[in-house]
């Protein structure tokens, strides 16, 4: 049953074809949108695809590489021609590159400039140029919705140096665009995500940094449990919704309670 009410609407999902980027390709397909899947791993798009369209839903795939600007480009005539405009981004394309290094992240010292390079031009330098291309098509179509994926390393410094940076960054871009374009009627949010079963969020839980195993290990997060993908494409979906009218250039935390666990408060007194 559809809430949102996404007919006619086209809906672009960047790394649509795995993990996150297809809960939230799935969920978006499941309020009516015709999802456009892009990924520069094809047979991951296709699968996606194949999985929306078995659903009854409506979805393509198309190729992008989101660090070069002439793909994204190209992307978004691509998806222009053939899904009759553009009406939502989801940039969800990311990964913590320095993570499969070193299980701590790498100390900045200790990390190469092309790395750097690297995870910034996939988890920022994206964000930008594919909410750069689609823009002028949101606002020829009246307007648009944009969500952002970030993560809990945008405030702390989980998986290394530059994987934090960028995800700092995406949310402080998060909010320039929603300042730069709401006159346009574009609004703009971003989602920090906690723990998750997708590949990363599962490699993140081997390397321990949020391991269920240990019997003494510190509790992380109030709701005790790894999040289901779909769980924040629940969120992404309404963040991109008509019945979010109202929220723009905010981030909203999926973490289970993870942040609010960070705040450490004193113990009381005996006479106080």
């Amino acid at each position: 049953m559809s809430m949102y009410q996404f007919d006619n609407k086209t809906a672009i999902v960047t790394g649509g074809g795995s993990g996150l980027g297809r809960a939230i390709a799935d969920r978006l397909g499941r309020e009516g949108a015709r999802v456009a899947v892009a990924d520069i791993n094809m047979a991951g798009a296709r699968e996606t695809v194949d999985m929306l369209r078995a659903k009854g839903y409506e979805a393509f795939d198309v190729y992008c590489d989101v660090t070069k600007a002439d793909t994204v480009r190209q992307m978004v005539q691509t998806v222009t021609r053939e899904g009759g405009g553009i009406h939502i981004l989801v940039n969800n394309t990311g990964m913590a590159m320095e993570s499969r290094q070193s299980k701590e992240g790498l100390r900045i010292c200790d990390t190469d400039e092309a790395l750097w390079d690297m995870s910034i031009n996939l988890n920022l330098k994206s964000v930008f140029l594919c909410s750069k291309y689609v823009i002028p098509q949101m606002i020829r179509n009246g307007g648009g919705s944009i969500c952002n994926i970030a993560s809990l390393a945008g405030y702390f410094p989980a998986f290394g140096a530059s994987y934090g940076a960028s995800k700092a960054a995406v949310i402080a871009l998060t909010k320039s665009i929603a300042m730069q374009y709401a006159d346009d009627h574009i609004r703009c949010n971003c989602i920090c995500p906690g723990a998750m079963q997708t590949p990363t969020g599962l490699n993140a839980n081997k390397i321990g940094m949020m391991s269920q195993e240990s019997a003494d290990r510190p509790r992380l997060r109030m709701i005790d449990r790894i999040a289901d993908p779909m769980e924040m494409a629940n969120v992404v979906a309404f963040l991109l919704s008509d019945e979010a009218g109202y929220i723009t250039g905010t981030e909203v935390r999926v973490d289970g309670g993870s942040m609010a666990m960070s705040v450490k408060i004193p113990p009381r007194r005996a006479d106080e």
